[in-house]
């Protein structure tokens, strides 16, 4: 069951029975300044959240992680935007036609963490994205992916991205190879070397951010990932899940993220115990 619902300054909240998962926002880029925010009818009106931030793939995983988090009275709010990356950088995605329409992709995320924070107040952020590997329009120059200039910009970025999320600990989900393509994929900046990049990254913050890696699970071999691995679909196309993949994906965020673990809402009652 689901029942949706506006609040007065325009955030979507649905209402969700843990027994079952609405379908995720239109993948394309969300209006700046909504979250989309995931609970229970059942939950109570003090139940922390958790955010998540990123692109499509990151709203397929709250979408995902919200029935898990429910039981535990934790409710769920999105500040991704889809088709963008969740930095304040300007990315070319080595591509014109969509270099202009997604120019305010990092206006739109920054916007969306602000309003994430001060309104919501996570005490934990999932972050998943693959839109980290073009170049970076700065002012009227080009910085070609990469280069040492560019790997300072991100991390700046990242430096940034992190302080919009004031304190929260924050659970980093590795980008896999792309379904069907090779591992030098994208050519600007492979997969291999944005995973690389992340992890040096995180271990700058070993006290707020974690790494949980989904490679084992849906590309346990290595590039060219396939859609399926034993029989199974896990993605619908060259970077989006199944909800099976989600569902394999969050078990994992789960199982490596201690902040996410230990965290519990007031009304969470063990199983075998009463409150």
């Amino acid at each position: 069951m689901i029942r949706n619902r506006m609040l007065p300054h325009g955030c979507l909240v649905l209402s969700v029975a843990l027994g079952g998962v609405p379908a995720p926002p239109p993948t394309g880029r969300a209006p700046a300044r909504r979250v989309w925010v995931l609970r229970s009818p059942e939950q109570s009106a003090g139940t922390p959240f958790v955010g998540v931030i990123g692109d499509s793939t990151g709203s397929q995983l709250a979408f995902a992680l919200a029935p898990e988090l429910g039981r535990r009275d934790i409710a769920v709010a999105i500040a991704t935007v889809g088709g963008c990356q969740p930095t304040d950088l300007m990315f070319t995605y080595q591509s014109p036609v969509y270099f202009q329409s997604h120019r305010r992709c990092g206006e739109d995320a920054r916007e969306a963490q602000r309003e994430l924070v001060a309104r919501y107040a996570p005490k934990v952020v999932v972050w998943s994205d693959v839109m980290e590997w073009s170049d970076i329009k700065d002012g009227d120059r080009t910085v070609p992916a990469g280069r040492e200039e560019w790997r300072r910009l991100v991390f700046a970025a990242w430096d940034r991205l992190l302080a919009r999320l004031t304190g929260a600990s924050v659970v980093l989900v590795l980008p896999t190879w792309w379904a069907g393509w090779p591992p030098g994929y994208p050519a600007a900046f492979p997969v291999d070397r944005q995973r690389e990049l992340f992890r040096s990254w995180a271990a700058r913050h070993t006290g707020r951010v974690s790494v949980v890696d989904p490679a084992p699970l849906i590309c346990p071999d290595g590039a060219p990932c396939p859609q399926a691995v034993g029989g199974v679909r896990l993605r619908t196309d060259s970077v989006h899940y199944t909800p099976e993949g989600a569902r394999r994906v969050v078990a994992e965020v789960l199982r490596g993220s201690a902040a996410l673990r230990d965290l519990r809402g007031p009304a969470f009652t063990r199983p075998g115990r009463t409150r």
